[in-house]
């Protein structure tokens, strides 16, 4: 029932709080708030008539404590806290960030040369010693320290209202390399890379990379090119539909070694619902209307951070050891390309939200009141609880062969070295399978078609 009282003291409140009517309003909505402390109505609008930060905060966390699943509260309490970097711009809620591709390419920097302290030479990242090993005179650097990051999120509402939760990168990079002068244009995604004329490992910055999200983990390139040929021409051989000869013809396939950008989401969604319950007996039903919300936790949801990625085709190399990534260093990078996001977090975020409740919903019918008959199961609102993300580089070989002229993409899981990709088919084999077994369901349909008649199946009572 509606105490209409405690409905007007928060009413005359939050009006007088709109009209500037500081002490009226701060007098009416802390006696709400002791008539119900779980309302969080009283305490949003506590907020907007303090300056005084401790307070701001304090009241924050009781609308928080009191409707944990509002996002816009639990929003403003990670702004105020300070969760995201002070210097990052906030944009107001509800609004977007529309990024247009310079028309020029933009200048770009080197953030790190990797040149080996004692010959000068080009250092990279060495995956069977885990160094920085010089390509010339063979000098390595301590190892890195490594820690897991496997469980390194950061909330997801301290980063969406920053313009770095919305941007991406567009704009084609120009860079001057710091070794030797020379100038060089790179696609917009791309953050490490080599000097294409003196060979020096760069990690490249421009004023649109700085606005991005840095990563905060990476999984460390296990399958050297060697391994990878191999595993490919292994792969060449396999499949029903596959041309005898593709191995063979696939004289030369070459694979380019990245880096490339992921977004993982944890979290917890509540997914209301309702049906009819059948509470009666087999022979006498009876119907009885019941809802409710089912609770799910969510972990480690992938979402390729490049669009050009096809989800269908990593799927297919998955899965990825998530619990098997380190902390990110730029060292990691050293010798190896490395790609950067067109697909910003808030979009990522929406796909991930889609897959998971659409994986609930097919869960759903079993989940929601089971071993009981249900009718007109039907699915409701949405609730997102305590969701975080982790910005990731994951390794992938990925190249292109060509057979008869046609060109086909293969990939290769840079961490456990399985491949997928395109392969063509082989006509006749395709003909042959099918009519193969189109016979085969003709013979075995024959056969029970016969021995129907010696048992008397098909003769009349």
């Amino acid at each position: 029932m509606v105490d209409h009282n405690y409905e007007d003291l928060v009413r005359d409140g939050i009006t007088a709080a709109k009209n500037g009517n500081r002490q009226l309003a701060w007098s009416l909505l802390t006696q709400a708030t002791r008539m119900n402390s779980l309302d969080p109505r009283p305490w949003l609008w506590l907020t907007e008539i303090t300056d005084d930060l401790k307070e701001k905060s304090e009241y924050l966390e009781q609308a928080v404590a009191a409707d944990p699943r509002n996002a816009a509260t639990r929003r403003a309490l990670a702004v105020l806290k300070g969760k995201q970097n002070a210097t990052e711009k906030m944009i107001p809620q509800g609004a977007d960030i529309v990024v247009q591709p310079s028309e020029t390419p933009i200048t770009a920097q080197a953030e790190e040369i990797y040149l080996c302290q004692k010959c000068g030479g080009r250092m990279t990242f060495s995956i069977q010693t885990n160094q920085l090993t010089c390509l010339y005179c063979g000098y390595a650097s301590e190892a890195a320290e490594e820690h897991s990051a496997a469980h390194d999120e950061q909330p997801f509402y301290a980063v969406l209202p920053t313009e770095s939760g919305h941007r991406w990168a567009a704009s084609q990079q120009q860079l001057n390399c710091q070794r030797c002068g020379a100038a060089s244009l790179w696609p917009p995604e791309q953050k490490a890379a080599e000097c294409p004329y003196c060979g020096s490992s760069q990690l490249m910055v421009s004023a649109e990379t700085q606005a991005l999200i840095d990563p905060q983990a990476i999984a460390v390139m296990q399958i050297s090119e060697k391994e990878a040929l191999h595993r490919t021409k292994a792969w060449f051989g396999r499949g029903w539909f596959t041309p005898d000869d593709l191995s063979k013809a696939v004289k030369q396939h070459i694979l380019h070694p990245a880096y490339y950008p992921f977004w993982t989401f944890d979290g917890t969604v509540e997914l209301q619902w309702s049906c009819e319950i059948n509470e009666g007996s087999e022979q006498t039903s009876n119907w009885v209307m019941r809802s409710g919300s089912d609770v799910q936790n969510f972990n480690d949801v992938l979402v390729p951070g490049l669009q050009r990625l096809k989800f269908s085709d990593l799927k297919k190399l998955g899965p990825y050891d998530l619990m098997d990534v380190v902390a990110f260093k730029p060292e990691y990078l050293a010798g190896w390309p490395a790609m950067t996001y067109d697909l910003p977090l808030t979009k990522a975020s929406l796909l991930a939200r889609q897959r998971v409740v659409q994986d609930l919903r097919r869960q759903l019918h079993n989940r929601v009141e089971p071993g009981r008959q249900k009718r007109a199961l039907k699915t409701g609102g949405v609730n997102w609880i305590d969701m975080t993300f982790k910005y990731v580089l994951l390794p992938l070989w990925i190249g292109t062969y060509h057979y008869q002229g046609k060109p086909y993409q293969v990939l290769v899981n840079g961490q456990t070295g399985k491949v997928s990709g395109e392969k063509p088919r082989d006509s006749i084999k395709t003909i042959m399978i099918f009519t193969g077994m189109i016979l085969s369901l003709l013979i075995i349909l024959s056969f029970l078609a016969l021995f129907g008649l010696q048992m008397g199946w098909w003769n009349a009572p």
